[in-house]
């Protein structure tokens, strides 16, 4: 069982760590700076009315930059871009800030690899060198992509869009293609209007299609190799950080995630601070604060759950379960760890957690929790919910603080 201590300071606490944590007001001092790569010079510049970069056409050749005219512009899709490891093709602005003017889309990537989208922060005017008005997006089977040190003010549905969906073609099926190698960083989102701040992958696992006059069952590609770390999201419309499909080597780090679900186009489910479907996933050190729902849901075996901080979740703390909670059948998947994670008043328990099955204990340990004390219907603490025993699993050393809420509700 926690252990539960009634603490008074603990709401002193809670203050500290929101004064040291990243302004939610203005743009935190960015961890990582842009590199060397993004320097003054251009090998090609991209006017306000170019609205198409072909890297074929253009006879684009690995490590080439591309520097994007200052002022407004509307949208531009990038096609056929392929650099390499060791020189990427970048696009970026100048000296100057772009502001991509609202739109249905600001940039969309199709069938490029090894590309690298940033920007030079703008002396006394802007953090971020590319401001963009709508969706970016990468899809067209493109992969090996990075994109950071863009600010992204305003979208109709999600910020960010990455996936190739399955169609009748054949390419796009998931034992065709597997989307690697994406790098998301340094990046703020804010105010989309009804989608995520991120939506990377497809959400479904199958779909039906008509193909060849034949009714096709198709299986969308999965996702390795993703790092999204230092990423800051507010006034989000649905989830923060939505990323599925994941086979594995996926980490979520250091993102800040202010009010989540505050217009979300299905209210009962995409409304958390960030939901991951998926197996061996790292969710590592994010500060989630007012998400309309779920702080995170995460559904998948091998997850890692370690030094976050949630704060005033709309529902619990975390939801979790696994492939085995949804089929009988399926067992011995690898188990969840827990560890040194803040949850502070979540609108129901701190971690629910439905994975069964798996091939050794799920790890609870070191997890702080303050909620006001209040019981669930079977006189319990609100602090670990289980689906039943078939959860197996080890706890160690949580803490439950018991404390009214500071927290009051705008008008």
């Amino acid at each position: 069982m926690p252990n539960t201590k009634k603490a008074k300071s603990i709401s002193v606490l809670l203050i500290n760590i929101l004064i040291a944590a990243p302004s939610f007001a203005t743009v935190s001092i960015q961890k990582n700076q842009i590199d060397e790569t993004s320097n003054l010079q251009c090998d090609h510049y991209i006017s306000s009315k170019q609205h198409l970069i072909d890297g074929q056409s253009m006879s684009l050749n690995a490590g080439d930059t591309l520097c994007l005219a200052p002022g407004e512009r509307g949208p531009l899709r990038v096609r056929n871009v392929q650099g390499s490891a060791s020189a990427p093709i970048i696009i970026r602005n100048q000296s100057a800030v772009v502001t991509f003017t609202p739109y249905e889309y600001s940039i969309a990537i199709e069938n490029s690899q090894w590309l690298r989208i940033t920007s030079n922060t703008v002396e006394g005017e802007s953090e971020y060198g590319l401001r963009l008005g709508g969706t970016l997006g990468i899809g067209g089977l493109s992969e090996q992509i990075e994109i950071d040190h863009i600010e992204i003010y305003r979208a109709r549905f999600a910020g960010m869009l990455i996936k190739t969906d399955p169609t009748c073609d054949s390419r796009t099926w998931a034992e065709n293609f597997t989307m690697t190698g994406l790098r998301i960083h340094n990046n703020y989102i804010h105010d989309t209007e009804s989608g995520e701040g991120m939506y990377i992958g497809y959400t479904g696992k199958s779909r039906n299609l008509v193909c060849d006059n034949t009714l096709t069952t198709v299986y969308p590609h999965k996702i390795q190799g993703v790092h999204i770390f230092d990423n800051k999201l507010e006034n989000i419309a649905a989830d923060g950080i939505q990323l599925n499909s994941v086979q594995n080597n996926a980490y979520i780090t250091n993102n800040t995630i202010y009010r989540t679900g505050v217009s979300p186009f299905d209210p009962h489910w995409q409304n958390t601070g960030i939901q991951v479907g998926g197996d061996n996933v790292e969710i590592k050190n994010n500060l989630i604060y007012r998400s309309g729902g779920n702080g995170m849901m995460i559904d998948g075996d091998g997850i890692k759950v370690l030094s976050n901080h949630i704060i005033y979740a709309g529902e619990n703390g975390i939801f979790a379960r696994n492939a085995a909670q949804q089929d009988s059948s399926i067992s011995n998947g690898l188990a969840h760890a827990y560890k040194g994670n803040l949850i502070v008043h979540p609108g129901s328990y701190a971690l629910k957690l439905y994975a069964i099955n798996t091939l050794s204990e799920h790890l609870i340990i070191e997890n702080s929790i303050e909620n006001d004390g209040s019981l669930d219907s079977a006189g319990r603490p609100k602090t670990f919910s289980y689906l039943n025993n078939a959860v197996l699993r080890h706890e160690l050393n949580n803490h439950h603080y018991v404390t009214q809420s500071a927290y009051i509700e705008a008008n």
